[in-house]
């Protein structure tokens, strides 16, 4: 007797997950303790949306005035399965973004339809 084995259960526990880092001046515990959800959810094979926003998006300066250690970590992004980021900046400024992301704007509105698909949205 012959049987087809189907997807691995674990791919039926998959969910999107909206993780979005803003962080306040100076203070880094949010920001990581958001890094680190994002990796480890990715680690365990969620899809993972990542968005960066008001002071946090200093972690996606090609050397941030702050917060070094952390903007190594989120270099290891893509092997966590997280190939891209976000950043909720106006358009019209421009910005410098690091080279080892791929890094690309979103609205406030285009944050919003993911958020809506989500099926766990954290912000930090």
């Amino acid at each position: 007797m012959w049987c087809l084995l189907s997807e691995p259960a674990a791919s039926s526990n998959s969910k999107r997950w909206l993780i979005t880092l803003s962080g306040i001046p100076k203070s880094a515990a949010a920001l990581r303790a958001g890094a680190d959800l994002a990796l480890a959810a990715g680690a365990f094979g969620q899809k993972v949306t990542l968005a960066f926003s008001g002071e946090a998006l200093e972690l996606l300066k090609p050397e941030p005035s702050d917060h070094e250690s952390l903007h190594r970590l989120l270099g290891s992004l893509p092997y966590y399965e997280i190939d891209r980021v976000y950043a909720l900046a106006p358009r019209d400024e421009t910005l410098l973004f690091r080279d080892d992301l791929m890094v690309l704007l979103m609205t406030q509105a285009e944050w919003s339809a993911v958020a809506t698909a989500s099926d766990i949205v954290v912000n930090y």
